[in-house]
């Protein structure tokens, strides 16, 4: 056995430091900062909104309201006021309109100037059937893309279609007259007629 003495050693070296509390901190500190940026977008985007939408509602012409809405990133316009022009299609003569809920105009705008507008009226005369067809074969001639004598719903309905353009003739007979529905869809930035 060996009795030398061994040289004496230094001081023992500190163990490492634990890495795992560090990481724990971080991942806090980052959640936290990840939720008061939500927070605050959020809340920035609710003022933003709130600011820039507007409701306008007015009594227009023969007691009809008009609404309108605004806002940052498009519009709507809604209205009972429906015409001859704004339908471009012709009202068979001596018709009545229904009642208003039945007749609208409805203008979507999607900032810029892409858009959609929908005009829709509904008449009855006491016509028959047989001859309000034939006034509407005679007045829209050979711009009917489309015509059904009897749908799945009996209705007798003339489509025209053209570029960024749909309108739509249904006629019904309703106990010995006749109801019309008008619409007129237009897509895209300017109104045709």
């Amino acid at each position: 056995m060996d009795t030398s003495p061994q040289p004496p050693h230094g001081p023992a070296a500190p163990p490492p430091p634990r890495t795992g509390s560090h990481i724990v901190v971080i991942v806090l500190l980052l959640l936290a900062l990840i939720i008061v940026v939500s927070v605050a977008t959020v809340w920035v985007g609710l003022r933003f909104i709130t600011r820039g939408v507007s409701v306008n509602v007015q009594d227009g012409d023969s007691g009809r309201k008009e609404v309108s809405i605004k806002t940052p990133v498009g519009s709507m316009e809604v209205s009972q006021d429906v015409d001859e022009s704004r339908l471009g299609l012709p009202i068979y003569p001596g018709a009545q309109r229904l009642k208003d809920q039945d007749s609208a105009n409805v203008n979507f705008s999607f900032g810029g100037e892409t858009g959609l507008r929908l005009v829709v009226a509904k008449f009855e005369t006491p016509d028959p059937l047989g001859k309000v067809r034939d006034f509407y074969k005679q007045r829209l001639g050979g711009d009917v893309t489309r015509f059904v004598e009897k749908d799945s719903e009996g209705k007798t309905v003339f489509e025209i279609k053209r570029s960024g353009q749909e309108k739509v003739v249904a006629l019904e007979s309703r106990g010995g007259g006749t109801r019309i529905a008008l619409v007129r869809v237009n897509h895209g930035p300017t109104e045709a007629n």
